[in-house]
Formats: C-alpha cells, structure tokens, sequence
C-alpha cells in the first residue's frame, strides 16, 4: 500500500530530517572530539601519578633488606594516593621481576602472576597507557611503569584510571546535543506552520482547484495573487480555465448543431413513412365523407361514418406531432427517462420503413423501468440513428432485436440487426463526423458520430461488435437511476 503524503507533511518531514541528521552528525562528531581529549587529559594525569609513585616504590623496593615495616609503607602510600584520587583510581598492582603481585591495592591479588607485568628487556621502555575492562566489566585506562633501580629492573607498577568520568561527559554532551535538536525541531515546526500559511498554502488552494477543474467544472478560478511564480502560475490556469470554458461552450454548440443536422436528415428518412401513415386514414376519411353524402337521412351511417373520421383525424393528429415533437430543436433538459419508452416510440416512428424493408423487430426489454437521467429528446434521437443504420445494414430484409437489461447500476441497451456487418478496416472511423460508407447523397456521416457524441456528454459509453455477414450490435451503457415504482416515460 502506497502512503500519500501532502506537501505540507513532506516539507515537514524533510526539514526536520535534515536538523536530526545534521545534529546527530554533530553529536557524534562532539562526542568523538570531546572522548578523545578527556582521553588524552586522563593519559596525561595518569602517567604523572604512576611516574610520582614509581619513585619512593622503587625506593623502596630497592632496599636490600625488606622488612616488615616497609612493606606496610608501601601499602599505606598506595591507600593515600588512590584517596587523594579515588574519582579516578581503581587499583595499584606491584610485581616483583619475576611479575608476581607484591603489593595490591586488591588484596586478592597478591601472590598472583600479573600476566601484563614488564619483562627485564622492558625496564627502559616509557609507560605504556592502554584500555581494557576491568573486572566488574569497567571500563579503565590502565598505565604500566618499569620500576628501575639505576640499571636494577625491580618489578612492575601497574595503576587502573577509571574512563566512567569520559562516558559521563560523552552522554551529557549527546544529551544536550539531542536537547538542542528538540528545541530546533520545535521552532522547525513553528516556523513550517508559518511558512506553510504565506507560501505552501496557496500552491495546496492551487491544488483543491486543479482537483476541481479535473472533475469537469471549468467554472472554477485559482484567487487571484500578485508578486510571485504562484500568482503567475494561478493567473495562467485562470486563462487556461477561461480558455476551455470557451472551447467547451462551443463545442457543445457545434455538437448541438450537428444532431439537429442529422435530426433532420432523419426527418427526410420518415418522411415517406409519415407520407403513408397519413395518407392511410385519409383516405378512410375522404371515403367515409363520400358515402355519407350517398345517404345522407341515414343517420345510423352518418354516426358511425363520423366516429371513423374522428379516429382517422386522431391518427393523423398523432403522426404529425410525433414528427414536430422529434424535429423541433430543443434545450437540453435533464430528466428521468425510461430507455424502454425511448425504444417502443422510435419503433413507432419508423414502423413504415420496418415493413417496407421486411424487417421484423424483437423485442426483449427488462422488467425494470430501465430509467436514466437524460434529456428524453436526445436519447430517442440516439437510438432512431442506431435504428437508421440498422435498417440501412437490411435492405433485403432482416431481423431487428431490441434489449434492455438493467444490471449493477447500470443500464445496458442493445441494438442489434442481421445486416452485413462492418469490415475491419472500417470500425475504428465509423464515430468519426461526415465519415459514411453509403453512396453520394444517401447519408451526411453524422448519425453515428451524433449518437457517440450524444452517449459521452450524457457520461456513458457505446460499444460495438460486429462480424462481417452476421450482423452488428450497439451497446449503449449508461448509468441507472434508483427505481421509484414507476417507468418515467416522458413524451
């Protein structure tokens, strides 16, 4: 999972990161520093006290005859020096030349081999200082001495200085180190809250706008600003969004200009039907004036003869306004639409052309109302193209079908017919404005760019499957709306 961070958080993150790294740096740094010169202080203290000491114990040692006395000299020297030093002091070893342990500090160890004691070929070498754990896992800077009587090697003095008082230090100062970084972390952030508000929180307004233009509404504007790269960058979205604003609002009229185009092509296509579906009763109604003028003291003829004229008239009343319903041009009007209302009207209009051609039509819609919001003008004119070029794919006669399934929130209409088909060379233009397959003056190449055109600006989407010989099926897929108990037809 991908974790998002906004740029406020980010900024945040990577000042703050740089003060930890750049003080843990200078912690370490510090403490480094500052271990290797308490190091160096306490080599210094320490080879003064062993080399101070060296003296009266070699004299000591030195004596040829070593009593009882002067061997407790040596231990309460030992004891004076590591109190007047007990802050830094843990122990005093003194070997004889062989490196058994004389006199200690630690009582223990006397009479054991001292395995770091100085051999004879040592006696002129200069105190050595090294660090080592010491028994209680302490650590220590031990510094050994050669106890030389003029050219007599006597022995080894040994003195542990305690390094406690270094790590000490060493952790006060990476304390305060990590104090100041808090304290820097803190005004980072007060400062990032400020920051944020004078600089990042106009490029984050930037950003929820972009957002919004994104999601389609062009109507939005960044606030203007004066002084900076984000007023230059606010004012060149504005007259982009201005710009697109423009282009939209004229495509939208190109678009609407091109369906009634193609309306009223359509409008010439029915023409002949409209011609038959009039024709028809009135011919009936001419017929029923005459014999009423035949008989006319039948009054049982001239009631009945009436009653067909006022049907014939009805019909014809209907066809016609059916016609100037479809062809007047009209705003786009948003609505609840029952697609399966859209079909069964579209069937109606052009029921003269399915006969004349022999085509039957199936028709297979969902019990559902099948409703979506959409102008109910717009969505019959989509399906009559769909329709209009079906019947174009079977001029020798053919099967029609007709489907609407309502599944997953969606609306699924289908058009299908057992027509010819559409080459493979073709299917990728057939969407494209004035492109046609059909003879010069038999069609504008409008009708199946309007239906794509009118689908996208209705938020749904058209598909196609086709076979060469077998037939085509549209596929109009749009969103459903929640069913309330009733179809919605809208006439």
């Amino acid at each position: 999972m991908q974790i998002k961070l906004g740029l406020r958080i980010r900024f945040f993150l990577y000042s703050n990161t740089l003060i930890v790294v750049t003080m843990a740096l200078v912690a370490v740094l510090g403490a480094m520093y500052q271990r290797r010169t308490l190091f160096d202080a306490i080599v210094g203290r320490g080879r003064s006290i062993v080399e101070s000491m060296a003296v009266p114990i070699t004299y000591v040692e030195g004596e040829a005859n070593v009593g009882a006395g002067e061997g407790g000299l040596i231990e309460r020297y030992v004891a004076e020096v590591m109190a007047r030093n007990q802050d830094l002091m843990r122990y005093v070893v003194v070997t004889d030349k062989t490196g058994v342990v004389t006199h200690s500090s630690r009582p223990e160890m006397v009479g054991w081999s001292f395995d770091r004691a100085f051999a004879p070929t040592d006696m002129a070498s200069e105190p050595r200082a090294d660090e080592r754990l010491d028994v209680n896992d302490e650590d220590v800077l031990e510094v050994r001495s050669a106890l030389v009587d003029e050219d007599d090697f006597l022995g080894t003095l040994a003195v542990g200085f305690s390094l406690e008082p270094i790590e000490r230090q060493v952790r006060d100062v990476a304390g305060k180190a990590a104090l100041v970084a808090l304290i820097l972390m803190l005004g980072n952030s007060i400062m990032t809250a400020l920051y944020v508000e004078t600089l990042i929180r106009p490029i984050l307004n930037l950003n929820e706008t972009m957002k919004r233009a994104g999601e389609g509404n062009l109507t939005v504007r960044a606030p203007t600003r004066h002084g900076d790269e984000v007023a230059e960058l606010s004012d060149v979205f504005n007259r982009m969004m201005a710009e697109l604003e423009t282009a939209r609002e004229r495509e939208e009229l190109q678009r609407a200009q091109l369906a009634q185009t193609e309306k009223m092509v359509a409008v010439g296509t029915l023409a002949a039907g409209v011609a038959h579906e009039v024709n028809n009763p009135l011919a009936g109604v001419l017929a029923s004036i005459e014999n009423m003028r035949d008989h006319p003291d039948d009054e049982e003829m001239r009631d009945r003869y009436l009653q067909l004229i006022a049907d014939g008239l009805r019909r014809i009343e209907r066809t016609v306004a059916n016609l100037l319903n479809f062809s007047r041009p009209r705003e786009i009007k948003l609505e609840r639409t029952s697609i399966n209302h859209n079909l069964r009207h579209v069937v109606e209009l052009v029921g003269y052309q399915l006969r004349a051609a022999g085509v039957e039509v199936e028709m297979d819609l969902d019990s559902d109302p099948a409703a979506v919001e959409a102008d109910h003008f717009q969505m019959e004119q989509l399906f009559l193209n769909l329709v209009l070029n079906a019947l174009d794919a079977m001029r020798d006669g053919g099967t029609l079908s007709l489907r609407t399934r309502v599944r997953g929130g969606k609306v699924i209409a289908e058009v299908r017919d057992t027509g010819h088909g559409i080459p493979a060379e073709v299917r990728e233009r057939i969407f494209d404005p004035f492109y046609t397959t059909r003879e010069i003056g038999e069609g504008t190449g409008l009708g199946l760019a309007v239906s794509g055109s009118i689908v996208a600006a209705h938020g749904g989407r058209i598909e196609l499957e086709t076979s060469v010989g077998r037939g085509t099926t549209f596929r109009v897929i749009m969103t459903a709306m929640a069913d309330d108990g009733s179809e919605g037809e809208v006439g």
